[in-house]
């Protein structure tokens, strides 16, 4: 790893954080993205969820949409599970496969539930501010707890921000099994692409490239550079639940699929414990600088884990 990978004097990023809207993350004076927790303002059939929307390029080039007319539970950068036991935290409709086709479930949908952030930090290379989750199932009842934790890096090549996102899953008193059941298998962490950034063009850490070729396939990460400029990296982590994991890629979306081959149960004294990276670049790098990053995320999440 280069040692220049990430700028050391911090003189532009900002964090703003609001404990009942979420926060905002700057550049000087520019917005780079915003994260809402205000669930409550959503219908319940889209199983409210944190979300990050909207999401910019250094430069000011919008990446994500909120809720597009053909799937309104998409909302930008996301964790969605398809369904969790029987409560769908994913939203829309259920895939049943004996009937080959997706069918509205009434009351089936849970709430990934905002508790607190933890206070926000502010350190030579970026910042970070954390976040407690509880998410109630269909009945409201609680059955797991979730903590993540959001830090945000200047990458001094690429003219971008590295993400550093976490995501702990503990159940509440109960095992739980995580699944995947609509025909194409997502759930996981996901992002939805507007314009003007739609018709992303995708490459992967193996050297694929097109959405219809990445889709499905296992790597460690895919980036999706924008018609109009900017690119943006999603990357799994080594010590991730089945890396590398498969992708669910579409020309609007980049997402992870950990589920993508069989379900997950976990029992009351087990957590999951996700980590990834999120680059959002100005230029479009090669993917030998790509991976270069790639192995300078990599260094810097597990030196989080070791402090």
């Amino acid at each position: 790893m280069r040692s220049d990978a990430f700028k050391r004097n911090l003189s532009h990023l900002r964090l703003e954080v609001n404990e009942a809207d979420g926060f905002e993350v700057y550049a000087d004076r520019r917005l780079l993205c915003r994260y809402n927790v205000a669930t409550d303002r959503l219908p319940r059939d889209e199983s409210p969820k944190p979300c990050f929307h909207p999401v910019y390029t250094p430069s000011g080039g919008l990446v994500s949409e909120y809720r597009p007319d053909d799937h309104t539970w998409h909302t930008g950068l996301y964790f969605g599970w398809v369904h969790v036991n029987d409560t769908n935290f994913w939203g829309g409709s259920w895939y049943l496969p004996e009937q080959g086709e997706y069918v509205p479930v009434p009351d089936s949908h849970g709430v990934q539930r905002h508790d607190g952030f933890t206070p926000a930090a502010n350190g030579a290379s970026g910042v970070a501010v954390g976040e407690n989750l509880t998410w109630l199932d269909r009945n409201d009842r609680p059955l797991i707890t979730e903590s993540r934790r959001f830090e945000f890096l200047e990458t001094a090549r690429a003219g971008g921000c590295l993400w550093l996102i976490e995501s702990v899953i503990t159940p509440i008193g109960e095992e739980i099994t995580m699944g995947a059941s609509r025909a194409a298998r997502y759930s996981g962490l996901v992002l939805r692409m507007g314009p003007p950034f739609a018709d992303a063009f995708h490459t992967s850490g193996s050297g694929r490239s097109g959405h219809e070729t990445i889709m499905r396939t296992r790597d460690r990460w895919v980036g999706a550079a924008g018609a109009q400029g900017g690119m943006v990296v999603l990357m799994d982590h080594p010590r991730n639940l089945r890396h590398p994991v498969h992708w669910f890629t579409r020309r609007n979306l980049l997402g992870t699929g950990p589920l993508m081959e069989e379900d997950f149960t976990l029992r009351p004294t087990e957590s999951l414990h996700l980590r990834y990276g999120f680059l959002v670049l100005d230029n479009v790098p090669g993917e030998g600088e790509i991976d270069e990053l790639y192995r300078s995320y990599v260094i810097e999440s597990d030196r989080r884990d070791r402090t």
